[in-house]
Formats: structure tokens, sequence, C-alpha cells
């Protein structure tokens, strides 16, 4: 089975993007700080070329704000493996 063809309708492709992002953001803060931020993330929602990430604690943000880079890095890879439309994407933190 394809699993590039069987994700690809818009919503699918929508939800599989958050979910990837989401997971990164996780796995990035319990590799370099050792802490579970599962519970300060709120949303995280795709606009166009902008993915905004919203948090309950303004601290966390700048820690996200310092991982961004990596955090685009990886999950863009990991959206490539699923032969995803890919687009170069920004994050931002709310």
């Amino acid at each position: 089975m394809d699993l590039g063809n069987s994700i690809r309708s818009s919503w699918k492709t929508k939800v599989i993007i958050q979910s990837i992002i989401w997971n990164t953001i996780i796995e990035i803060f319990k590799l370099k700080k050792n802490i579970d931020i599962t519970y300060y993330l709120v949303s995280i929602k795709l606009k166009w070329e902008n993915i905004l990430v919203k948090t309950n604690k303004p601290i966390i943000n700048t820690e996200l704000y310092n991982y961004s880079e990596e955090i685009k890095k990886i999950s863009a890879d990991k959206i490539k493996k699923l032969w995803l439309n890919y687009r170069d994407f920004e994050i931002k933190f709310l």
C-alpha cells in the first residue's frame, strides 16, 4: 500500500503535519531539556506558510523560539519521508 497516496487528502495532510510538528517539539524538549511540555502545548494551526504553535506559558515560547530552526528541520525531514506536499514554512509561537 502506498502510504503517500492514502493520506493525500487535504484535511488528512493538515492533521498529519500538525501531529508531526507536535511530536517533534515534544521530542526535542525531552532530549535537550529533559522536560515533558505536553501539558504546555495548546494547539498547532496551519496558516499558509505559517505554522502557529500556541502554548500557555510565555517562557515556553521563548525556549521554543531558541529551538525553532531545529524543530523546522526535523519536521521538514519527517514530512518529506511521507511524500507529502512540502512547502517551506515558518513557525511562530503564540
